[in-house]
Parts: C-alpha cells; structure tokens; sequence
C-alpha cells in the first residue's frame, strides 16, 4: 500500500493527538491538589527549630484524599554552602491522613533545625515537593546577661505571640483580625407582614489565642477559649420613625473543643463540645428591663458526609446564675433545655428546628429555617435565600410571656 505525504500528515498527527491525551490522563491526578508551604517567622536563631505549615488546597469539584507526609528533605543554602536536613511533622497539628472538601484546604505543622554554622541570609528549598523556595534571616546565637535583656526578650515573645507574621507579609491588623473571628450563630435579616415585622440576627466569636503563636503550641488545648457575641433584634419597620421594638444582647465566654470524636480522614461522623457562660439582657431600665446570666454545655453530632446528606443534633442545657430579679418567672418559659436539628445538604437545601420547652413542660417555642444558597441561582452573591416560621412564647425577652406566630422571610450570611 502506498501513502502519500498527505496521509502521512495526517496520521502522525493523529499518533500525537493520542499520546498528548494519554499523557494528560495519567497526570491529571496530580493537578487536584495545590501545594503551598510557608514560614511562621522569617526571622530564625542558628541552632533552633523553624516552623513551616505545608498547606493542600483542593481546587476540583469533588474531595481529595491527602496524607500528609512524615518527613520533608530540605536544602538549606547559606554563604555559597549546602545543608541537607529533614522537617517532622508535628503530631498535635492533626492526623496525617486527610479528605479535603472541594473549595476546601488542610494544613500541617513541621519543624526544621537550623544548623548553628549558619547565619545571614538563607535559602531553603523542598525536594519532592512542587512548592516554592523560602528565604530565612538566620541569627547568631546568643546569651542574655542581664535581667534587662531577659526582660525585653519575654517582652519580644509576647508581641510576636500577639502579632504573628506570614511568610513575606508585613504585619496587617485586618489581615489578623480576619484570621481570628469566625461565626458564631446565624446570621440573617428577614421581615414579614406582621409588626415587628424586622428581625435580624449578628453572631460571632473571636479567638483568644492565634494559631501559631509560642502559647498555642506549647499547649493547643488553650485555643479552644473564645469570646463570643450575639444580637438578636426586632424592628418594626411599620411603624412611625421604625423604632426597634426590642432587643437581646448576649455577650459570652466559651471553651470549645472540635473533633472529640471524628478525625479529618473520617467525614461520616463528628462529635463537638462546647460550653461557657452567657449574659442576656435587652438593655432597658425600669419595668421594661430584662435580663438573666446562665451556664451552658452543648454538644453538637453531625451525622453524613459533607458533600452529602447531613443531620446535625445540638442539644443544650443550662442553669441560671444570678437570679431573674427582672423577670422571676423567665424559666417557666425559657426552661432549662431546647434542641436544633438541622437536616439537608451542606452545600444545598437545608432544614433547621429549634425547639424548647417552660420548667413544666409547657409554654414551648419552635422556630423553623429553610434555606437555600443563592449562589446556586445567581452566583455573584455570596447569601442564602431564607423563610422562618416562629411560634410560642419568648421570641424577644421583653415579651417572654407572651405567645406569637409570625412567619417572615429574607436572606442569611451564615447559617
């Protein structure tokens, strides 16, 4: 059989097209993860040990499994000399192994030791990992001989405790006001046809200790210790000059202790605690002035997957402290008990009830949330669509007695 040049042509270049998809199919696993590796402190000591967070970031649709590695071979590159040396990972920042949520990132502590002949300028480079080369400002080793300089080196610790930097980032207040808070309860504005017809909730919790700060490490069970702040507010938008017909404020310290039963790598089952106290009042005076302090524990069990279905139990039960002079008979309609059980898609529809029960079983309240992500619909916005459905007593403190039914409808920020 005879081919002519064009034939030719052509299948060469349909033998190229195979082998280019081939090779594409057998590298594309290797794509799903984004690999990312940083330094807490650009400033170091000869002699001592470096912190390095090796950050996965899955970019994809779907989850990734991830295990980190034990050990990292590194270069160290210092005055025209070369080190080898290995970073360990640290056990207390988590399981090696992982499955990371789509959209979604996991992080991991690992140490190196800087050897003491070096100081200067220092280049650090990863082999087996296609991430980017660090630059260290290495110092020499030194002993304080006076109490003064003991003092300012303690004084030292505690300002970079307070204010941690990023790898070739000066340090920014917003960037680490934002690393610290997080929410807290749902957050949303919604409004019916019924005065008050507003209501509108902003929750959220802040941090006391930042993650990589000398206190964390040393003992990372302190960074479960947060503040915590809430504001639940009814506004009657129908009314002459829309005053705001009442409000709680709710202020509180809590200890929160994620993952007490539940790793990373198993995405089917988590158990969380959290307790504190909280005080509660409507910041009025007189015969309008509610108020009461309590003590909670609450435990949160979420069950399912989060790319799948999910139901999540949060029971919560509390005392009061302080007495209820304002309002003496608050527990037989706030009671000692409610429940929240959210069912649906993490990423989807969800379902949420909030149920609770007076000192003697009655007078009982439920709230019903349905929402859905807008960004579903119109992704340029960054909310949920919601529709919430109140009945019983107690939906604002100043009328805690009193029983309404009011359905209202709006958008939340978190939920």
């Amino acid at each position: 059989m005879i081919f002519d040049s064009r034939q030719c042509v052509t299948f060469a270049l349909r033998v190229f097209l195979l082998l280019s998809l081939i090779t594409a199919t057998a590298v594309a696993p290797a794509q799903e993860v984004v690999l990312s590796l940083n330094t807490t402190n650009t400033s170091v000591v000869a002699g001592s040990s470096g912190s390095f967070w090796l950050n996965v970031l899955n970019p994809s649709s779907q989850t990734a499994a991830w295990s980190f590695p034990d050990i990292i071979t590194a270069k160290i590159i210092a005055q025209g000399r070369t080190f080898t040396n290995t970073l360990t990972i640290q056990s207390n920042s988590g399981s090696s192994s992982v499955t990371i949520a789509s959209g979604t990132f996991a992080r991991r502590e690992y140490l190196l030791s800087i050897p003491t002949s070096v100081a200067g300028k220092v280049i650090v480079e990863f082999t087996g990992l296609n991430v980017g080369k660090v630059l260290l400002d290495v110092e020499t080793p030194w002993v304080a001989s006076t109490a003064q300089t003991k003092n300012k080196s303690k004084l030292d610790r505690l300002v970079q405790d307070a204010e941690p930097m990023e790898a070739g980032k000066p340090f920014d207040p917003g960037r680490f006001f934002m690393q610290q808070i997080s929410p807290y309860e749902p957050m949303y504005f919604i409004a019916g046809d019924e005065a008050p017809n507003a209501k509108f909730q902003i929750s959220f919790k802040y941090q006391l200790l930042n993650e990589i700060g000398w206190l964390a490490r040393k003992a990372p069970a302190l960074k479960g210790f947060n503040i915590a702040y809430t504001q639940t507010s009814l506004w009657d938008l129908s009314a002459r000059s829309t005053p705001f017909f009442d409000s709680s404020y709710k202020p509180a310290f809590i200890y929160s202790w994620d993952r007490v039963v539940g790793r990373e790598d198993v995405d089917w089952f988590r158990l969380d605690l959290q307790g504190g106290a909280q005080h509660e009042s409507n910041g009025k005076g007189g015969v309008d002035s509610r108020s009461q302090n309590i003590i909670f524990f609450r435990p949160t069990l979420v069950f399912g997957r989060d790319d799948n279905f999910q139901l999540t139990l949060q029971p919560r039960a509390w005392g009061y402290i302080g007495g209820l002079s304002d309002n003496p008979d608050l527990d037989e309609y706030r009671g000692y008990f409610d429940l929240r059980a959210v069912i649906g898609w993490r990423r989807g529809l969800q379902l949420s009830a909030l149920g609770r029960m007076g000192h003697n079983g009655n007078n009982s309240s439920a709230q019903f949330d349905l929402t859905y992500p807008m960004m579903k619909i119109v992704g340029s916005f960054s909310l949920y669509l919601q529709v919430q459905y109140f009945t019983g007593y107690g939906e604002s403190l100043l009328r805690y007695n009193q029983r309404s039914d009011v359905f209202r409808l709006g958008f939340s920020l978190y939920r």
